[in-house]
């Protein structure tokens, strides 16, 4: 189980679920992943194949080298001279000289990232054959000079910049960034055998836009759907006072999805909290706020020239455990939707919950 905030539990293997969606390993070949989508304790093993195959294939060939900017003392002028740290350690006293230099190394950010990576699916896989593979190759790559020195939050870091002729790399880079996030914080209190991890709130409240985001782009991408995400918007302001503009605050949509087929706009926003809130004499409402704030995306994008605003749609989309609603209501011709996602559910209906609340009328 994974602990979110005070006493509120999901499975782990649903955090997997969620962190899959939110990768770009998910967005780049959601069609073959059905398996690990239904069954997402499979997870780590599924990237831990990918990562031993990869780096048994690079080791064979052997790994690419890369030029690095080496700093040494030498015997001999090579590269440029750094004057400073020879003067200041009295170098030329020891025959010496302070040099900085490009020098070819395999221990690249790419190698570094994948080695971390290996070492965090380890302990994670069902498979001890496939567990041993991910220790023999990550020795390997440390014998072969990669640095294993780095965290998983230096290896989360790390920039690594993809060109078209990385294609044979990019599916190997998109896994062990997608392992890395596997590795949470484990509750060392916990009793043995019942292993238990946390998740930060606002960590949390990032991937769950993130993973709703990636499933809808990965999946109604391919049913005419068109996703955008972060999308800021507009304020259809007029006879503006000086400096009124610039006060304004931003309106930013998490998820908005177009339909040109079904002349459908549905503009998204993610929430962490719960859905109802306790209002006069106990009765439990809606979130006066969170609705106001749907509304106003809705209602200020109106415009004659655009043929999807009069009708689109505002939905309010809030993960939840243990409960499920889903009401929806319209307001000035615009529907309004607001479902809980109940993530203590087997994977498979975490996932058919949140493609319902788009595709069900």
């Amino acid at each position: 189980m994974v602990v979110i905030s005070g006493k509120t539990e999901i499975p782990i293997g649903n955090l997997w679920l969620l962190m899959l969606y939110a990768s770009k390993f998910y967005e780049a070949g959601a069609e073959s992943l059905d398996g690990v989508e239904q069954y997402p304790e499979l997870l780590p093993d599924l990237l831990a194949e990918i990562l031993v195959a990869s780096v048994g294939d690079r080791i064979r060939r052997p790994l690419t080298p890369i030029f690095s900017m080496t700093a040494r003392d030498l015997r001999r002028v090579r590269g440029r001279i750094d004057v400073l740290r020879t003067a200041s350690h009295q170098l030329l006293r020891q025959g010496q000289i302070a040099c900085r230099f490009d020098e070819l190394t395999i221990d690249s950010p790419r190698n570094r990232m994948v080695l971390t990576a290996l070492k965090v699916l380890s302990p994670l896989v069902a498979s001890k054959q496939l567990a041993s593979e991910c220790r023999g190759q990550s020795r390997a790559l440390e014998r072969m000079g990669v640095s294993s020195s780095y965290s998983v939050r230096d290896a989360k870091a790390l920039h690594i910049r993809l060109t078209r002729n990385d294609s044979q790399d990019r599916r190997m880079i998109q896994a062990a960034r997608l392992a890395l996030t596997l590795d949470l914080p484990a509750d060392t209190a916990a009793p043995q055998g019942n292993t238990r991890r946390f998740l930060k709130i606002h960590e949390f409240r990032a991937l769950f836009e993130a993973a709703v985001g990636g499933l809808y782009a990965a999946t109604l991408g391919r049913e005419g759907w068109r996703v955008s995400r972060g999308r800021q918007l507009a304020w259809d302001a007029a006879d503006a006072t000086d400096g009124a503009l610039a006060l304004m605050p931003r309106m930013k949509t998490d998820i908005i999805l177009e339909n040109a087929k079904d002349n459908r706009r549905i503009v998204i926003d993610t929430k962490f909290t719960s859905i109802l809130a306790e209002g006069k004499y106990g009765k439990e409402t809606f979130k006066s706020g969170h609705l106001y704030q749907l509304y106003t995306y809705v209602r200020t994008q109106e415009s004659e020239s655009d043929l999807f605003s009069a009708l689109s749609e505002g939905m309010l989309i809030y993960p939840a455990t243990g409960e499920s609603i889903r009401e929806s209501f319209q307001l000035s011709d615009h529907k309004m939707t607001l479902a809980t996602v109940d993530l203590t559910r087997p994977a498979v209906e975490v996932r058919q919950q949140l493609l319902d609340i788009v595709l069900t009328l």
